[in-house]
């Protein structure tokens, strides 16, 4: 199958009146713009009730040592905000607090996109545990975070959902519940150039952004291991090998399995992943904002997608 190139649209600057004033204040104006233009106009489906989604950045006691700092975590930020914003479909909410994780805050969320969050933000500190909504659950922090763990969990099994940005499968790494849930671990990054992308089923809804085709993509792209295993999970996309530079470094995987973005189900809730969003100009490519803003609606349960495993790599005609 022939390949082609993702657009990425070279867009005039406009009026950031319509862009919200935080993300304003992150990022340059004319990149802030790109975003606000290259998002889509609505949601592929309409909201079946008003969906309010977390955004969910690095703790700021975190944040010193994120490699993404000022870079896609801003950037995800402003992306994430406009996709709700413009389209209607969420009412987005920011935060870097994880007291957004007590149960009691976190019932008021359909789904959460991890947003390059890393390292182990599950943990309060000394300072969060100073918090009244901290003081109400007793105990100390590690009764505390034994509280959280655990509301995040129930959250997804009781039918929440959750989008995983690039990096931020690889947080709480303390926490080995946290990659089981996903179903990988980061294992490195052997590439940061153009690579081929497989659209593994073209007729899936997570996919429609790309027409069905295979594309190329310019990324730091992410290898994962254990516990990754197909028949745990539903790859949507993954490298296209004949058509990626196979000579890099750092490549451990032996199967020439590499997957790109999955989903699954955890109870009754929604996981979906992927390891785009490194480079700051894919959040103003308007296909992969088509890509974030359908895998939102999934995790919020508007958009329908099958989530059952598939052990193989579908068979090519």
């Amino acid at each position: 199958m022939k390949t082609r190139h993702l657009s990425v649209a070279v867009l005039a600057c406009a009026t950031l009146c319509l862009l919200p004033a935080a993300a304003r204040s992150q990022i340059p104006a004319p990149q802030a713009e790109k975003i606000r233009k290259a998002a889509p106009e609505k949601p592929r489906v309409a909201p079946k009730k008003p969906r309010t989604l977390l955004i969910w950045n690095t703790p700021p006691h975190l944040m010193d040592k994120d490699p993404h700092k000022g870079y896609c975590i801003p950037y995800g930020e402003a992306a994430m905000k406009v996709l709700g914003d413009k389209t209607g479909a969420f009412k987005p909410v920011v935060s870097g607090d994880v007291a957004m994780y007590a149960p009691e805050n976190l019932k008021q969320f359909d789904a959460i996109v991890m947003n390059n969050s890393s390292g182990p933000w599950i943990t309060p500190t000394a300072a969060d545990m100073e918090k009244e909504v901290f003081k109400k659950l007793g105990g100390d922090a590690k009764a505390v975070e034994a509280v959280l763990r655990k509301g995040l969990l129930e959250f997804i099994e009781n039918g929440g959902g959750v989008v995983c940005l690039h990096f931020a499968i690889a947080a709480n790494s303390h926490w080995p519940e946290f990659k089981e849930l996903f179903g990988a671990k980061f294992t490195g990054h052997p590439w940061n150039e153009e690579i081929g992308v497989k659209v593994e089923e073209p007729q899936d809804p997570l996919v429609a952004a790309f027409g069905g085709k295979d594309f190329r993509l310019a990324d730091e792209i992410y290898e994962y291991g254990p516990p990754y295993d197909r028949a745990k999970l539903r790859v949507l996309l993954s490298i296209d090998t004949a058509r990626t530079n196979m000579g890099v470094k750092w490549i451990n995987r032996k199967d020439n399995d590499f997957a790109l973005a999955w989903v699954k189900s955890y109870g009754k809730g929604r996981i979906f992943n992927t390891s785009f969003g490194h480079r700051t100009e894919l959040f103003w490519n308007p296909q992969l904002l088509q890509f974030y803003l359908d895998a939102i609606q999934f995790a919020a349960g508007d958009l329908d997608a099958l989530t059952a495993p598939r052990e193989a790599q579908p068979k090519r005609p």
